[in-house]
């Protein structure tokens, strides 16, 4: 017992000598992690969080998902500064922005009036959407009812009848509607029987298709979504009162008003709130983080007054309660307060206006830039994909209701590369602004050159009446390319051009310009110096 219970003890002793080294590494393992927990303390410390209030209509994990990534968007973009999504009801943002706990809000443009109005929050940039071909960046609202309810024609007709709409604070889903019934002469609240059903919209319409009610409000946009998704078939669908709106691709009823805001609370930074505009507005058109919330890209403001406008003529919050005071019984009451108060208030008023004159200079002058850089390109100065693109919609659109032709011409210079290789990249930007230049002063006034990015150009003719005009017009190009030679030491300057011509050879866009790239790459194959029509024979400089 004694010889076992030594030999325990010796064990014991040995453990603890084996161990100690480890204890050792335990010890500073655990110094190392409180020191880097110290720093990585520090470092979150000088991180700046800007949370962005987003209105949310429904589950608010959804909201999360569908704007955190343009956040995320936005904190790649801006070292040092992360932006948070944070969904909120319209009782949330007033409780927040009193606070002052939210720098960003993205909402409806009622409720974006709504915070202008009460908190001076500040529109940076408005959403713009792509549907059926066309970028939209406004929205109406649209009055419904089964095709065959042949008793309910026109506007007159809702009087009596059972009307479905979401809620009475939806701006696009019952306002507009409400609106133009009343400029109408119709009191839908006394003369017809609302029922509200909440979101989603979808609700709506399927009450009416089943009969339940007689007449829908909805938003515009959502009977196309619907029939795309396969949910219902517009043809057993006739909106009451259309109201067709030009380069607009959804039924409507009412006019139009500005899509979703962004705006920056009253104690952001000028210099931020103009870096997230800028960012933003430099976003490239279909992105993933706005394909995830499902937008396309984002424009300058649109002004908000027609929003205003509706909530004040049906007095809503924060219209709703007119409080007036009159001055006679304030002076009787407070002659001394008031009379030192109009004092200051003059003198802090002239210094309020001379400080925001100032503002609103800068403003209009950082708004004026932003533009510029949003559309064209940097080097050049010449239009650059986004404002290509927006010509390109526009100019599809007159061409087919005139039945004219159009041609998309896609330029990628020839031996470009050995310029720069030999002359350096000052030379070889000095050779594309020479291009640029010279095809800007060939082509017509009513016609586009943008540059597509690297040595590609893209030029945008319009009014074609035969391929021996555009046949003329590429040798022009073509020749004010080789004038291009005052940089290139020497080197020729050429160009292989591709041509594709709505609508004989495609309809949309994407197919012109996949057409015009191949038609290029033929230019290419053949020597270059010359232009392809695309599913014809190579015609030569």
């Amino acid at each position: 017992m004694t010889t076992r219970g030594g030999t325990l003890r010796n064990t014991r002793d040995h453990c603890c000598l084996r161990d100690l080294p480890g204890l050792v590494v335990a010890m500073f393992a655990l110094l190392f992690s409180l020191v880097a927990g110290v720093h990585a303390e520090a470092t979150q410390d000088t991180e700046m969080i800007r949370r962005v209030g987003i209105t949310s209509f429904r589950d608010k994990s959804v909201t999360i998902r569908e704007w955190q990534p343009t956040m995320d968007y936005l904190s790649s973009r801006m070292p040092g500064t992360r932006f948070v999504a944070v969904p909120m009801t319209l009782p949330e943002f007033e409780i927040a922005l009193a606070r002052h706990e939210l720098d960003f809000v993205l909402t409806n443009p009622q409720h974006y009036i709504i915070m202008e109005t009460r908190f001076g929050v500040s529109r940076l940039a408005t959403q713009v959407r792509r549907e059926n071909g066309l970028i939209v960046n406004r929205f109406g609202g649209v009055i419904f009812t089964r095709s065959d309810r042949q008793d309910i024609q026109r506007l007159d007709d809702l009087k009596g009848k059972r009307i479905a709409a979401v809620d009475r604070t939806s701006f696009a889903a019952f306002l507009l509607q409400y609106d133009l019934a009343k400029q109408a002469g119709i009191d839908l609240d006394k003369e017809a029987h609302l029922e509200f059903l909440g979101f989603p919209q979808d609700n709506c319409v399927m009450s009416v298709l089943a009969g339940r009610t007689d007449v829908g409000f909805v938003r515009s946009g959502v009977l196309e979504s619907m029939a795309r998704e396969g949910s219902i078939q517009l043809s057993r669908l006739r909106v009451i009162d259309p109201a067709p709106q030009q380069n607009f691709p959804f039924l409507v009823s009412t006019g139009l008003y500005p899509e979703w805001p962004l705006a920056a609370a009253p104690h952001v930074p000028i210099d931020v709130a103009n870096q997230v505009a800028a960012t933003l507005l430099m976003m490239p058109p279909d992105h993933p983080a706005a394909q995830n919330a499902r937008y396309y890209r984002w424009s300058t403001p649109l002004e908000y007054q027609q929003v205003q406008a509706v909530m004040r003529r049906h007095h809503l919050y924060p219209y709703d309660k007119p409080e007036p005071i009159s001055l006679a019984d304030v002076i009787h009451q407070y002659l001394l307060p008031v009379a030192i108060g109009l004092a200051v208030t003059v003198i802090g008023l002239a210094i309020l206006y001379l400080r925001t004159h100032q503002l609103n200079v800068a403003l209009k002058t950082s708004r004026l830039k932003l533009s510029e850089m949003a559309h064209h390109d940097a080097l050049t100065g010449l239009p650059n994909r986004n404002l290509l693109e927006d010509r390109l919609t526009q100019a599809l659109a007159q061409a087919d209701r005139a039945g004219n032709k159009l041609a998309v011409c896609l330029a990628d210079l020839d031996g470009f590369k050995p310029i720069n290789d030999k002359l350096g990249h000052k030379a070889g930007d000095d050779v594309l602004q020479d291009i640029a230049a010279n095809l800007k002063a060939t082509i017509r006034a009513g016609d586009t050159v943008a540059r597509w990015g690297g040595d590609e150009f893209v030029l945008l003719v319009t009014g074609i009446t035969d391929i021996e005009q555009i046949d003329e017009t590429m040798r022009r190009v073509l020749a004010a390319v080789a004038r291009s030679n005052t940089h290139s030491g020497g080197l020729p300057v050429s160009a292989s051009i591709g041509v594709s011509i709505f609508p004989t050879d495609a309809q949309t866009p994407q197919t012109l310009f996949k057409n015009a790239d191949a038609a290029m790459y033929e230019a290419k194959k053949l020597g270059g110096n010359c232009h392809v029509l695309h599913a014809q024979e190579p015609v030569p400089a």
